[in-house]
């Protein structure tokens, strides 16, 4: 058995005071320093059908001494947020004309905040409604120079931040096990210390078609490790999401969202797939729901949503953990059955060009048919009946719930499946 798998058993009897309170104070003491930081969130409009990029500007100081925080690119008109400490700021936004991820006075359209030049959220809270409008002809110059080569982030929640498209091996040592639990009971550390984002196996080569992978639970890319192994690197090529899974899930595929849109504006690739594992699919699909929302071409560019042993109707395991843990792991509640988030999640209609294969795991050890399961998670729960519904192919194996990661039979399907989703 599996590190990786023992650790799914691990917290599907959590809480039962296995574990000192030490993991838990730890968890407490990193919730504790997220709350200390707020959320920023608005939309940004043009006047004008546009498919340049847009990139929103948080900012700080005094007049003439302005200071980046951050900065979220957009692959059109739309949302945008921001994850800073309590503190006050100002907002811009400006159509990248260019394309080169600065701001050219007289060339980009540009635009401020107006309602109110300032915003000071306090911690542990959330503005929204910061809607920024670029106006035709209306230029507002923004008061600093902006260019993201030559940018140092001043804010932990930067872009700057995150790992977009650094090329690395499987074998990283940042993807063990270790620090995958850094990511459920230290998530603040983990993405100081560890670093989350999309990375690369090797340069973005326009000639394949990237493959997004997206760990579970207590996972990291090196879960994926055979299945790449196994890949047809002549037509495809692997990105690795990684997020510490302490977070809440919307949370989660909003970041993933933000990372994408960043790589899609930079590499403008025609193409998608994604693949994901366990509680990782959950996530996978809340990012796939906010493309289908969003009005920026990238909908049309998804092409196979591959998704491996999923507790599509929530996790028992994880309810245990809200009713019972001294401290939450806000991904719990998500993950609980019948949550918001789980019965929300299947509400969007997948894109038209995107297919979705459910597999789904049964070697698992009880004899009861509503507990049956593959070691991790329910049968019932990974063939939801409305998935099921939308989806073009479900196919299950005698597989563990990790141990599906390491078929290859499953590999097999995943190139053919590939092949077939993403030709001409």
């Amino acid at each position: 058995m599996s590190a990786s798998h023992r650790q799914w058993l691990w917290l599907c009897v959590l809480v039962p005071a296995l574990l000192s309170g030490c993991m838990f104070r730890q968890l407490e003491q990193s919730l504790a320093e997220k709350r200390e930081y707020a959320v920023l969130r608005g939309m940004v409009h043009t006047q004008h059908p546009t498919d340049l990029p847009i990139l929103v500007l948080i900012y700080t100081g005094e007049t003439g001494n302005e200071q980046l925080v951050d900065y979220f690119v957009l692959a059109g008109p739309g949302a945008y947020f921001f994850f800073v400490p309590a503190g006050t700021y100002r907002l811009a936004a400006f159509e990248d004309v260019n394309r080169n991820f600065a701001y050219d006075p007289g060339v980009d359209l540009s635009a401020l905040l107006r309602e109110g030049a300032q915003v000071a959220p306090l911690g542990d809270s959330t503005l929204d409604g910061l809607d920024i409008q670029i106006r035709d002809g209306d230029r507002e110059r923004i008061p600093f120079a902006f260019s993201s080569a030559d940018t140092e982030s001043g804010g932990e929640r930067s872009l700057a931040d995150f790992h977009l498209a650094e090329v690395t091996r499987i074998d990283d040592p940042r993807f063990s096990h270790e620090n995958a639990r850094q990511g459920l009971w230290a998530p603040t550390e983990f993405l100081r210390q560890v670093g989350a984002g999309v990375y690369f196996l090797e340069p973005y080569d326009p000639k394949k078609v990237p493959v997004l992978f997206v760990h579970g639970a207590l996972g990291h890319p090196g879960n994926f490790t055979a299945l790449i192994a196994r890949l047809d690197r002549k037509q495809f090529q692997p990105w690795l999401a990684y997020y510490p899974t302490a977070v809440r899930l919307e949370t989660t595929a909003m970041s993933l969202d933000r990372w994408m849109q960043y790589l899609y504006v930079q590499y403008q690739f025609p193409r998608l797939a994604v693949v994901a594992h366990s509680m990782g699919c959950l996530v996978a699909r809340a990012y796939v729901n906010r493309v289908a929302a969003a009005d920026d071409g990238r909908a049309g560019g998804l092409r196979l949503f591959f998704t491996l042993s999923t507790p599509w109707d929530g996790h028992a395991g994880a309810q245990r953990g809200v009713d019972r843990a001294p401290v939450v792991a806000p991904s719990w509640y998500d993950m609980a059955p019948r949550s918001p988030f789980v019965r929300a999640l299947l509400d969007t209609p997948l894109p038209p060009t995107l297919g979705h294969d459910l597999l789904f795991s049964y070697a698992g050890g009880s004899r009861r048919m509503q507990d049956a399961n593959d070691g991790a998670v329910t049968i019932v729960s990974q063939l939801e009946p409305r998935v099921q519904s939308h989806a073009r192919m479900v196919r299950g194996f005698n597989e563990t719930h990790t141990g599906i990661l390491d078929s290859v039979e499953v590999a097999a399907l995943l190139n053919q499946e590939l092949a077939a989703a993403t030709a001409e």
